[in-house]
């Protein structure tokens, strides 16, 4: 028999190849129509990233009397006020933003005003949503407090990761005694850390954490604007710039001048600490 010619009732093998590569094609078509359904990408990207937040060991969680030893703010706190003072500054932060992958810097007017308390309790507000997580970056190598939140053996900081190229990130970033919340500390202190910070080093640091969770808060405590230029610097690797207020101990014009140093572009409010 010729390759022209076939017995009555043979398939035809050309016309069966044609149908079962356009049935092929419409499977694939359908599979790629699915898959860029923006509500079952929304699905498995949500899916994704809670197993990502449930993989996020936490060697030690403080109870409520560390808590307070800390003046680390918590769900259930006899100062509801002040709770609720922080839950106001996120729900405003994230109705600037339009996305959760937020960058905030919080420095104080003045030093001593309380910017480190106000930044490591933002950073842990935003860590009590079981779905977020924080990062706190402890960029004040001159006052450091971020060593009191760690809860696992510390070898370097930022300011090593700065310095040296060798140093990976994950090795500076350390779990605390809160849930979903990450410090990364300022290391060993440096006579100016204004060099580190106005590099490309930090600018590649900053896009590292930012993508490591795309749902992260990363909040930047920045030393006191009046007493160093980090603040300035530093200003230009965040979307929001929180500047706290030393109840009584600042002027209007103090106020002006942390503005215009943070950028007006960048400041997104004042934070008066009592």
């Amino acid at each position: 028999m010729s390759d022209n010619h076939r017995a009555p009732g043979q398939p035809d093998n050309k016309l069966q190849e044609v149908t079962l590569r356009t049935v092929a094609d419409k499977n694939e078509t359908m599979k790629e129509d699915r898959d860029q359904d923006p509500l079952i990408k929304s699905a498995v990207a949500e899916h994704r990233k809670r197993e990502q937040i449930k993989g996020m060991a936490t060697p030690v969680i403080w109870n409520r009397d560390e808590l307070d030893e800390k003046k680390v703010i918590y769900t259930g706190m006899r100062q509801r006020e002040l709770l609720n003072a922080f839950r106001e500054v996120r729900i405003r932060i994230l109705q600037k933003s339009k996305t959760d992958n937020v960058v905030a810097m919080v420095s104080s007017l003045a030093e001593g005003g309380g910017g480190s308390f106000v930044a490591f309790n933002l950073a842990a507000t935003f860590a009590l949503d079981r779905h977020k997580t924080a990062l706190y970056v402890d960029c004040n190598p001159y006052n450091s407090t971020a060593e009191q939140f760690i809860v696992s053996p510390m070898d370097a900081g930022l300011t090593q990761y700065l310095n040296d190229y060798t140093v990976p990130l994950k090795k500076i970033i350390y779990p605390t005694g809160i849930e979903r919340l990450r410090v990364i500390p300022s290391g060993t202190g440096s006579e100016s850390a204004a060099e580190f910070f106005n590099s490309r080093r930090m600018e590649v640091l900053i896009s590292e954490i930012k993508a490591r969770y795309p749902d992260r808060f990363i909040v930047l405590d920045a030393p006191s604007v009046q007493s160093s230029t980090e603040a300035r610097i530093l200003s230009q690797y965040c979307d929001h710039a929180l500047l706290v207020v030393p109840f009584g101990k600042s002027t209007p014009s103090d106020i002006l001048s942390g503005i215009d140093a943070v950028g007006r572009d960048k400041f997104s409010g004042l934070i008066f600490n009592h």
